[in-house]
């Protein structure tokens, strides 16, 4: 069974926030269950796995784009040509406020930038092949995950059953446990993977609106970084916004700015509590660790199972803690 544990948990997870859908499915189906659990896997396939499958190959594809980009000389040559006082008034006044050893002509930023480029496009690559290279494991985790929740979902009454007899839990604990997995990853593994997604796709939409080059590339990691506390999604449209000065687009870098903020920053300061209203709330730090800790145990699919684990790691001292756990 060890090949095929990971996917058998992220089913029993999966299974246990989609029994309520599946519930008010199988009422509508009239107690039809299993064309109810194949229509929530079905809708499942539809939200995950085919945006999967298209982001993983067009990040392929952009970030090679992006590599050539800086790559490039010209571009190269306009942000040293940026970085230098003596071509920029901005830079040239706050030269004059800096002491000797920390002017930009001291600090040799334009010589250093082609060699970092270059390095950071390396990085870029490389990490958006390794996530193409993981899509085929990714599609057979998902098709034996699919599987499993199928079943769970339809023959969830006789599984529960079978669980209830081994399991050193009261009546009461086990509701407590449940209840309090289900509103802890709703309020904060949905609503945080929801918010970045959501920031994600609203910035890729403003570089393709901007005519910004790879704008799947730029939104995914936006995405990415959204989870990232207190800087976020600012390490992408601050050196952007300076990236655009540099080019000698002021007037697009000033809108670009201006959008980002108030759009990107306005969809986590409204959306992300509206989500995680009411609900019992981890910490973004124990969130971003947690998301980290997942990905180097289990991969990809650690992002979703790592603040699950979390999230059940609470219900479980949730439990331990109840009144019920005390008699």
């Amino acid at each position: 069974m060890q090949p095929f544990l990971m996917p058998i948990f992220l089913a029993l997870i999966l299974s246990t926030l989609l029994a309520p859908a599946y519930g008010h499915l199988l009422k509508r189906l009239k107690g039809r269950q299993s064309l109810a659990a194949l229509l929530i896997c079905l809708g499942l396939t539809a939200a995950i796995l085919v945006p999967v499958v298209f982001l993983s190959i067009s990040l392929a594809n952009e970030a090679t784009d992006a590599y050539q980009q800086l790559k490039d000389p010209e571009t190269l040559r306009k942000f040293q040509a940026w970085l230098d006082p003596t071509n920029n008034p901005i830079l040239r006044r706050v030269t004059l406020w800096l002491p000797g050893s920390l002017r930009f002509d001291n600090l040799q930023l334009a010589s250093r930038l082609g060699a970092q480029a270059q390095q950071i496009g390396i990085a870029a690559l490389g990490v958006a092949t390794t996530f193409a290279g993981g899509v085929f494991n990714f599609l057979m985790d998902y098709f034996l995950m699919a599987v499993v929740l199928f079943f769970l979902l339809r023959d969830s009454a006789y599984f529960g059953e079978r669980v209830r007899t081994i399991s050193p839990l009261s009546d009461e604990q086990e509701r407590i446990f449940v209840d309090t997995f289900r509103t802890v990853t709703r309020a904060t593994v949905v609503g945080n993977l929801t918010t970045a997604l959501t920031q994600g796709t609203v910035s890729g939409l403003i570089f393709l609106s901007l005519g910004l080059p790879n704008p799947i590339l730029w939104g995914a990691l936006t995405s990415l970084l959204s989870l990232v506390p207190l800087v976020g999604t600012a390490l992408i449209w601050v050196p952007w916004t300076i990236y655009l000065f540099a080019v000698g687009s002021p007037t697009k870098a000033v809108i670009f700015f201006i959008i980002q903020v108030v759009v990107v920053g306005g969809v986590d300061n409204f959306l992300r509590p509206l989500l995680m209203e009411g609900g019992v709330k981890m910490h973004t730090l124990v969130i971003f660790f947690s998301i980290l800790g997942g990905i180097a145990y289990f991969g990809i699919l650690g992002m979703f199972i790592g603040p699950l684990v979390f999230a059940m790691a609470i219900a479980l001292a949730k439990v331990c803690v109840s009144p019920a756990a005390s008699t």
